[in-house]
């Protein structure tokens, strides 16, 4: 109801399961309390779940983890990207649609963005690259097109980054070169192409998950080879050729 926006000490909020008939729109007054931290709205059974289209966000607004996994529907208001103070948007896991909005770069406290498992279409915004805090990006198992922005090579932070199970073409940009920090890729179920070069450069890459996709040519000679850590790779079913780097022979 909209009277929880007259809760003005309201610190948490958690909807966790409840019944078939439990759900609707969200109230716009519970995204302008000024002292709310947390709203967390999981495994529900209501499905008419949705986000108010149009919410005044305040500039004192202290919202820090806004997670939503409950079949929500509709598309990604603009305001959210309105939510400073934001460190974790996790929406994954349900029916939203359409594309994922530019402004969403303007999140810039962010650092856990998890949109994977909706109906997302159209391309990957490179304003993702404008985040500098960002430690993982999911935007696996939804119906993206098009390239992989070379901004996203910007994002020096970034741990985990899953595109996987979209319908993305093009090379992997040469600026993913400078994503020193990442640890997790998975770009699987794409349609992928061009050498995987590029790759040599990640350091700490523990896990690759590149299947089915047309990556082709040689696995770079010093793939894994700046890592002491269990490493889990994944590259069938693309065009690769040649032999096994003499680095897979050091990993565990």
């Amino acid at each position: 109801p909209q009277t929880m926006g007259n809760m003005t000490g309201l610190v948490s909020v958690a909807l966790l399961l409840n019944g078939p008939n439990f759900g609707g729109e969200l109230p716009s007054s519970l995204f302008q309390l000024n002292y709310l931290n947390t709203i967390h709205i999981q495994d529900n059974l209501g499905k008419n779940w949705s986000l108010p289209t149009n919410v005044q966000v305040g500039d004192d607004t202290q919202l820090e983890r806004l997670v939503l996994r409950n079949i929500f529907a509709g598309a990604i208001p603009s305001w959210i990207a309105k939510l400073k103070q934001l460190q974790t948007l996790d929406l994954s896991m349900n029916n939203f649609q359409g594309a994922i909005p530019e402004a969403i770069g303007d999140l810039s406290s962010v650092k856990y963005l998890n949109l994977m498992g909706n109906n997302f279409t159209g391309a990957i915004p490179s304003s993702l690259g404008k985040l500098p805090a960002i430690e993982v990006l999911n935007l696996g198992n939804n119906a993206l097109q098009g390239e992989l922005p070379a901004p996203i090579g910007n994002l020096r932070t970034l741990q985990l980054l899953d595109v996987g199970s979209n319908e993305l073409t093009s090379t992997i940009p040469s600026s993913f070169a400078n994503l020193e920090s990442l640890k997790y890729l998975v770009l699987e179920s794409n349609r992928f192409n061009g050498t995987v070069d590029v790759l040599e450069s990640m350091k700490n890459l523990t896990i690759l998950l590149t299947r089915s996709n047309s990556f082709s040519g040689a696995l770079p000679d010093g793939f894994f080879s700046g890592t002491s850590d269990n490493v889990v790779v994944d590259i069938g079913d693309n065009e690769f050729t040649g032999e096994l780097p003499s680095s897979f022979a050091n990993m565990s």
